[in-house]
């Protein structure tokens, strides 16, 4: 198993290496290490939570508050797994500019917003839409056209 430098974590070049200069590439992923099979099996995940959100759509109703809501997750959940498996797969094939590592810190802030806005979402808003929806039989969204 190779040696984790933390210290790596705290420097641009680091992030950015495989951007330009002397730095064209990014060294590949050897295949029986634990980090190749997190990154394949964490985008692989995400990428399959989309796809579940999407289907869970099609056995709810669509006046039910959460069916808008678990489209547009859905959406990016899957674009998250699948720009990840993109990167995986460019990182692999030692494509220097698409294969740095700052993709993934792109990739996981794009994914910590939709986390928050979700968690916000349950926190703040769910109960009210959902108590709402159970008096009326109509989602507020659907009602303001939001």
């Amino acid at each position: 198993m190779p040696q984790i430098y933390w210290e790596n974590f705290t420097k641009l070049e680091y992030w950015f290496s495989g951007i330009a200069g002397d730095l064209s590439s990014t060294p590949v992923i050897e295949r029986g290490t634990y980090f190749f099979w997190f990154f394949l099996s964490v985008f692989t995940v995400v990428f399959s939570l989309g796809v579940i959100l999407k289907v869970i759509t099609s056995y709810i109703s669509e006046q039910h508050p959460l069916h808008p809501k678990f489209n547009f997750w859905g959406d990016n959940i899957i674009w998250i797994g699948v720009l990840g498996n993109i990167w995986f797969l460019v990182r692999q094939l030692s494509v220097g500019f698409l294969g740095a590592r700052f993709w993934v810190v792109v990739l996981a802030i794009w994914g910590l917003i939709l986390l928050y806005f979700i968690a916000r979402y349950f926190i703040y808003f769910f109960k009210i839409e959902y108590l709402y929806f159970k008096k009326n039989g109509i989602a507020i969204s659907k009602k303001l056209k939001l």
